[in-house]
């Protein structure tokens, strides 16, 4: 009788299994395709952070189907972090909220992503963890505002797809300094000093806890929003971080 009734219930139990399984994966694409939220954090000095990362950047994001905003205000960031999907930081303002680095860092440990723009990854705050985990570094000096070359480390990343191998930007070269105890740094690309010949990461990833962080030291202005590899770049990493 036992043999019996299994065989019989044999049919059901697949049923059962095929729909929760169905249900499991629409649910997993329904995931994937949910539209990502992205809150821009921008304001200080010497940029125009209203017309270039607000203005342009924000046109720059929403065309790759994501909601996005912008708030130069600090006080308005944290109580976002639980309604965004990924927190795009290219701020140089004073901030002087005590456990904010601490909730950017918790942000990305649970999961979530964090874009740092040009001035983020300058050393403006006393946020040492911020630099060492997020980061990798930082940077306190650029030679002149110019010309130089940039060329990809990683043609395969997903990032770098559509970004030509090498190209010219008129921009700010970072000279980025590496922490010896920071996180590991994925370089993507590289920038070239032109009176020197140094070279210097202008574009890499960071796993941090169960999210991700891509930073670029380029965007001081216009020069570089509008630069079509600029733009690539950006769209690629919005989709990338979703």
């Amino acid at each position: 009788m036992l043999n019996i009734k299994t065989t019989s219930l044999l049919p059901t139990l697949i049923a059962v299994f095929v729909l929760f399984t169905a249900c499991d994966s629409d649910d997993r694409e329904a995931a994937y395709e949910e539209t990502p939220e992205v809150l821009i954090f921008g304001g200080g000095d010497h940029h125009d952070f209203d017309r270039w990362f607000n203005i342009e950047d924000s046109t720059i994001i929403a065309e790759t189907g994501a909601n996005v905003r912008y708030t130069d205000n600090p006080d308005e960031v944290i109580p976002a972090l639980s309604d965004i999907d990924i927190l795009n930081i290219n701020t140089n303002q004073s901030i002087d909220i005590p456990e904010f680095p601490d909730r950017i860092i918790e942000f990305v440990e649970e999961g979530n992503s964090l874009f740092l723009v040009h001035a983020a990854s300058w050393f403006i705050w006393d946020w040492p963890e911020y630099y060492e985990k997020l980061i990798g570094g930082g940077t306190s000096s650029h030679g002149p505002f110019g010309e130089f070359e940039v060329y990809v480390e990683d043609t395969e990343h997903p990032l770098m797809a559509g970004v030509p191998e090498r190209f010219m930007i008129t921009d700010e070269l970072y000279r980025f300094q590496r922490n010896e105890d920071g996180s590991d740094m994925h370089v993507l690309a590289i920038g070239i000093e032109p009176d020197t010949g140094d070279e210097y990461p202008v574009a890499w990833t960071v796993n941090y806890g169960d999210g991700r962080v891509v930073v670029t030291t380029l965007g001081h202005d216009g020069e570089a929003h509008q630069h079509e590899a600029f733009v690539t770049f950006m769209k690629n990493t919005i989709d990338w971080l979703h």
